[in-house]
């Protein structure tokens, strides 16, 4: 129970920073909104996109527009210090890697709050999908990129090229997820039935599990301050 009002307060202090300044959510939104407004217009406006197409330009907007989230995760501790008087309150590493998981998770879904209805005016018109059933599919990649992220994040707060390094660590850890995330959306746009969508959803909740134990594990030595 203590654990749980830990995480608490760490999610709502760095829930309330970015609501209150607005630069990661705001950045996040504008970008990916701005990368589906250029594949739109690169494809040609108005053109009929398939299934996987359309699947692939939505991942691409989500993914490469929560990469600038990830980047502030621990930027403003590095920045002010605070990462040493983390270390030594009450808070565990653990209940520290839950709480950021759970900010850069946040910040995803709402993202696509704003993204999901883009794709749709822009590519969704010649699309039939279901939002309840494409729901599954982006809150596993958004807990797979998160617990993910937020371990890479860690690691490369500390050093000088941040921007450079995180991507480069990134991407191929969560390209399994991201292709999967791409098959099963597809069929989702294809308006075919849920039960089409396990054999993705289920590699899919494995990824999740696997790197949730394996970043709740390994984050007290990558946020250790020598």
């Amino acid at each position: 129970m203590k654990s749980l009002r830990q995480i608490r307060f760490l999610l709502d202090k760095d829930l309330r920073i970015e609501l209150r300044k607005k630069e990661s959510l705001v950045s996040m939104a504008f970008f990916g909104a701005l990368i589906l407004v250029m594949l739109n217009i690169s494809s040609g406006i108005g053109r009929q996109v398939d299934a996987e197409t359309g699947a692939g330009i939505l991942w691409v907007a989500i993914i490469f527009s929560s990469v600038l989230g990830l980047g502030r995760v621990f930027s403003r501790e590095k920045e002010n210090g605070c990462v040493a008087a983390l270390l030594i309150s009450p808070v565990t590493p653990g209940e520290i890697f839950v709480a950021k998981t759970l900010v850069n998770f946040t910040l995803m879904l709402l993202s696509e709050l704003v993204l999901v209805p883009v794709f749709y005016v822009l590519f969704g018109a010649q699309l039939s999908f279901s939002l309840l059933t494409l729901l599954p599919v982006l809150l596993l990649v958004n807990l797979g990129f998160s617990t993910t992220g937020t371990l890479i994040s860690a690691i490369s707060a500390g050093t000088r090229r941040n921007e450079v390094l995180l991507p480069i660590l990134l991407f191929p850890l969560i390209l399994p997820l991201t292709a999967l995330a791409v098959k099963a959306t597809a069929a989702t746009m294809a308006a075919k039935p849920f039960a089409e969508l396990l054999p993705q959803l289920e590699p899919m909740f494995a990824f999740c599990v696997i790197f949730s134990a394996v970043g709740y594990l390994l984050f007290p030595f990558t946020i250790r301050e020598d």
